[in-house]
């Protein structure tokens, strides 16, 4: 079959694999996950460096709760260093959610719903001694103007205060400095389309069962492909001589079901396409995360094409953050954090269910889905420097 498979895979496996190179990183933090590796000094080094560089700083949304506890002070360090900085980011909501995002001029006040996602991890920062309560007040006092900010540490207090961490007065003066900010409600569209119709629908279904049952999560992702090869070679059939697509979804990611369609890009109609051309931040993970698969003639250049494109990206430092976001995204929430997890996992209930205020019923706190999602951050959310 000629087919390429994913450039972020490609990306790992070409590069240098010396010490505290981001080969060696992700081969530690995966091992001592995996518990095949038992250096947790060797692990804790790896996260520290991550953490330490703005581009992978993100992964500390992601990292179990437990790894927080009794780890040393170079990590400590790092991690708060990062997630001060990542209290002046805004994420979508429903990005750790259900990915229930409605089309831009059915959005109340005509933007999404935004969250400062890393104070929701505040009942385990303070549970573990990342934080105490006295640096937590200095952070509130000192966002009095951020509604957004407040709101997402006002989302914590219920769990905070049922983990039994505070005090029931010092708690009390927390909620005193989130006070003024109206409680969080859930959006309504202001018209449900037909599209949005059919999602709806789609939500409202059971969980559709696995297939294949064996399926690789954590990648190299190309693996899974290997289980619907006779699909894959039915779709390079039809394809035209030198035609390439780019071929996508949750078959790739692992979680395909009995009704699960491949994702399809034609890279002609990408390149016309002002949103999705090559180089394009907002297309980085269509061209980053699918395999290449070509028609006839295209047994040689394939490889050079894709390529290409993935040194556009490397190349590209301006959009490289954006860049990097999408294909976290692609990889850690849709769909794998809104459905793919519980499917494999066959979950019906999350343990953080009773604080709707967090999203927390969806996978996003579980230390299962956040140990497989720090795998797959460690492993292929980056892009090489050019050298």
């Amino acid at each position: 079959m000629n087919w390429q498979k994913p450039m972020i895979e490609q990306q790992l496996e070409e590069a240098e694999d010396g010490f505290l190179s981001r080969k060696w990183m992700a081969r530690t933090i995966v091992d001592y996950l995996n518990g095949e590796m038992k250096d947790r000094e060797a692990f804790y080094l790896a996260l520290t460096e991550l953490l330490n560089d703005e581009e992978s700083e993100r992964i500390l949304l992601y990292l179990p709760n437990a790894v927080l506890s009794n780890s040393p002070l170079a990590f400590r360090e790092a991690y708060l260093a990062a997630w001060y900085r990542l209290l002046n980011i805004y994420d979508a909501r429903e990005n750790f959610f259900e990915g229930d995002t409605f089309e831009v001029d059915a959005r109340p006040n005509g933007s999404l719903e935004r969250v400062v996602k890393c104070a929701h991890l505040t009942p385990w920062l303070l549970q573990s001694g990342m934080i105490d309560a006295s640096e937590l007040a200095k952070v509130l006092k000192a966002s009095q103007d951020d509604e957004i900010l407040l709101r997402s540490f006002k989302d914590t207090w219920s769990a905070v205060e049922d983990m039994k961490i505070l005090s029931t007065k010092t708690l009390g003066e927390l909620k005193d400095l989130t006070c003024a900010v109206p409680e969080r409600k859930k959006l309504k569209p202001l018209y449900v389309s037909e599209r949005r119709k059919i999602w709806l629908d789609e939500k409202a279904r059971p969980l559709a069962h696995m297939k294949l049952p064996r399926t690789n999560l954590e990648g190299p992702f190309s693996e899974n492909l290997r289980r619907v090869r006779l699909e894959l070679e039915q779709l390079e059939r039809g394809l035209k001589a030198k035609e390439v697509v780019l071929v996508g979804g949750s078959w790739l990611k692992g979680y395909g079901a009995e009704d699960s369609d491949f994702d399809v890009w034609s890279v002609d109609k990408l390149g016309e396409d002002p949103l999705y051309y090559p180089g394009n931040p907002h297309a980085a993970h269509i061209y980053l995360n699918t395999i290449w698969l070509g028609g006839k003639g295209t047994a040689e250049s394939l490889s050079e094409m894709a390529h290409w494109v993935a040194h556009w990206y490397v190349k590209n430092s301006e959009d490289r953050k954006m860049s990097l976001e999408r294909i976290e995204s692609d990889l850690l929430q849709y769909r794998l954090l809104h459905k793919g997890f519980q499917r494999v996992y066959k979950l019906e209930r999350f343990f953080m269910s009773d604080y709707p205020e967090m999203d927390g019923n969806c996978p996003f706190y579980d230390e299962e889905y956040r140990k497989l999602a720090t795998k797959i951050f460690a492993k292929y959310i980056w892009l090489p420097q050019e050298s």
